[in-house]
């Protein structure tokens, strides 16, 4: 009873929700305590204890891989939803974000089509490099993405790109959805085993 009481404290779930799960104090405190794992697994535990759903804003903003990914269709015509005043409005209110905080805007190529159009790596004969295409830099900020391809083939190596959809599932994380999270960890590990076994490093962005 002490344990399903403490998963499903509703205290505990507000103070946890300011936590931005950047593991600032984790290396601040004496005893490392890792509050972004502590986190996440609580608020398994406690939507899994409650059998309830989530507010709107932990599904739009933890699953935004699959929203970006439906969004990289038509860019156009869901920047025109979420940019225009009125419709913005609503977009915000459906994804349970404050009105003031603006959506931002996605990009008319996503990363991995600017890459595969291009015909992968331009450096064909250097050592093989993995670059991740993060949800953020493949759906919104292309340019950091095509910026890191071009130095790092500037740099002498053959820079490659996973195909179809990828992510990391960090943002699983923060709304306790762990089981969705290792199923993510485990598709990504079956589409760079490959690589892995091969040596290839794996760069991110940030």
């Amino acid at each position: 009873d002490v344990i399903r009481d403490g998963w499903q404290s509703q205290e505990v779930k507000d103070a946890l929700d300011l936590c931005l799960a950047c593991k600032g104090c984790t290396n601040d405190c004496p005893v490392h305590v890792d509050m972004p794992t502590l986190k996440s697994e609580f608020l398994y535990h406690h939507y899994k204890s409650l059998r309830r759903n989530r507010k709107r804003y932990a599904y739009a903003f933890g699953f935004i891989d699959q929203f970006a990914r439906l969004a990289s269709l038509n860019p156009e015509l869901v920047n025109l939803v979420t940019q225009t005043p009125g419709l913005s409005h609503i977009a915000k209110f459906a994804a349970g974000m404050d009105q003031k905080r603006a959506i931002p805007r996605f990009a008319p190529l996503t990363l991995q089509s600017w890459f595969r159009r291009r015909g992968g790596s331009a450096n064909k004969s250097g050592p093989r490099v993995v670059l991740w295409p993060d949800t953020f830099n493949n759906h919104f900020h292309t340019n950091v993405g095509t910026a890191c391809v071009e130095m790092l083939e500037a740099a002498g190596f053959t820079v490659v790109m996973p195909e179809g959809h990828v992510c990391c599932g960090r943002p699983l994380y923060d709304y306790g959805f762990l089981d969705l999270a290792e199923s993510y960890l485990r598709h990504t590990l079956r589409t760079l085993k490959d690589e892995i076994r091969q040596g290839a490093p794996l760069v991110g962005m940030e």
